[in-house]
């Protein structure tokens, strides 16, 4: 009789035998988004769902929290994200989407493990919360000289006009960029949306790699130039923080170490450009369905940190981000199988009514701990600090100049086929309040 212990092992979790996120309407971009918050969180409503591929996909703001804790569950590293396009050696002549492949490798969230957590040391080092507190009163003078500059009582686009410069012209303000070209950044890092498509086509996958590469020599050599000129802190001291990182490339799980801070920089930022560019927008765009929020925001602006959270909790910029299952991890008793592609909806958690009763209420006292607007685990945005200060920004340089946005055209231009809530464009006008 032998004294081995045989353990049960939990049952596998059959991904294919679930329901499919079109069954639940859901085909990208936030108008399908909110239809599939309606269906998915009715009683009685799917656990899990089933993805493209067979990924399997998590909604529920419990399931995403618990998974997103656990090592087993790791981001896609370069050779995931862009399978073949990295080689070891370089080509002559580069295939459409190498730029983006190029560009995107350098970011922190293709990087797991100790790469992760070191590499987002060097980002907090400049941009978490009290060094991007102490901006504070930098960014409400960029919100109030972009908002001086707009006419009143004629139609301009939100996007391309406020929220855009905001973000181009505070990020290009820390590393050293002329104006045109901190706005020429925003503008390029807007043309690469395509790259974050459901289901990219040739020309935007061809428009989104031209222009990756014409974002990155913006921020690219701004950075490097302002390291060689000196004066400039945040990315001298960015460079030091990075040159003392010592941990060997894996482009298929570790991820990559950015060889210059330019490159490094260009490759975090883009998020910082375009993902809080579309949290700006949709705070405004989410205050205009209130206008009752920004009336009580007059007579409390303390409340417009608080403000701004909802905003983005009914608004989120990110709908869904991808993760990969890096060993076999049991959970709940069941086994998900090493090499499973991840679904995680961080916006969708942001409205089950299990963690945030009556969701679709705009209250500006509930209260916001558990929001998932911007991740969670050790994959969380690092740039959240500066999306809420930017947004906040706005908010208030908007409520202090008694200026009232109102909608001159279709205010739900919203980009299908998305894994964002990102507004095409945004007609307003803006209107001085009497008073």
């Amino acid at each position: 009789m032998s004294d081995d212990i045989v353990v049960d092992q939990p049952p596998v979790l059959d991904i294919g035998a679930l329901p499919t996120l079109e069954d639940y309407g859901y085909d990208g971009g936030r108008m399908a988004f909110r239809r599939f918050c309606a269906r998915a969180f009715q009683p009685g409503g799917p656990r899990f769902l089933q993805g493209d591929g067979g990924a399997l996909v998590v909604f529920r703001h419990a399931d995403l929290r618990a998974l997103a804790a656990r090592p087993e569950l790791s981001a896609l590293a370069p050779n995931q994200l862009f399978p073949g396009l990295l080689g070891a050696e370089p080509l002559e002549e580069k295939p459409v989407g190498f730029a983006i492949a190029d560009l995107i490798k350098n970011q922190l969230f293709g990087a797991n493990g100790v790469l992760n957590a070191t590499l987002r040391k060097v980002l907090l080092n400049q941009i978490g919360p009290k060094p991007t507190a102490a901006r504070a009163d930098a960014a409400r003078q960029i919100a109030g000289r972009i908002l001086d500059d707009i006419p009143l009582g004629e139609p301009v686009d939100l996007v391309e006009r406020i929220a855009e410069p905001l973000i181009g012209l505070y990020w290009g303000g820390l590393i050293g960029m002329t104006d045109a070209e901190a706005l020429g950044a925003a503008t390029e890092a807007r043309k690469m949306t395509p790259m974050l498509f459901l289901r990219p086509d040739a020309d935007g996958i061809g428009q989104a790699d031209a222009a990756a590469k014409a974002y990155r020599g913006l921020v690219e050599g701004a950075g490097q130039r302002a390291l060689e000129a000196g004066g400039c802190p945040f990315v001298s001291d960015m460079a030091r923080d990075l040159a003392a990182v010592d941990i060997a490339d894996d482009l298929d799980h570790g991820g990559y170490v950015p060889k210059t801070v330019g490159a490094f920089l260009a490759g975090n930022l883009f998020d910082g450009f375009h993902t809080a560019a579309l949290a700006a927008a949709n705070t405004i765009r989410t205050l205009m369905d209130h206008p009752e929020v920004t009336d009580r925001l007059r007579a409390e602006p303390e409340k417009t940190a608080a403000a701004v959270s909802e905003c983005l909790r009914l608004e989120p910029p990110v709908i869904h981000l991808n993760r990969v299952v890096s060993a076999d991890l049991d959970y709940d008793g069941r086994t998900i199988p090493a090499g499973t592609r991840v679904t995680m909806m961080w916006g969708a958690a942001n409205r089950d009514p299990d963690a945030f009763p009556n969701p679709d209420a705009f209250d500006l006292d509930r209260p916001q701990q558990g929001s998932t607007t911007f991740g969670g685990g050790a994959h969380i945005c690092p740039g959240r600090f500066v999306a809420g200060l930017l947004a906040r920004s706005l908010a208030e340089s908007l409520i202090e100049r008694r200026i009232e946005v109102q909608a001159a055209g279709d205010a739900d231009d919203w980009i299908g086929n998305h894994a964002m809530c990102q507004l095409r464009r945004l007609p307003v006008i803006l209107e001085r309040r009497p008073g």
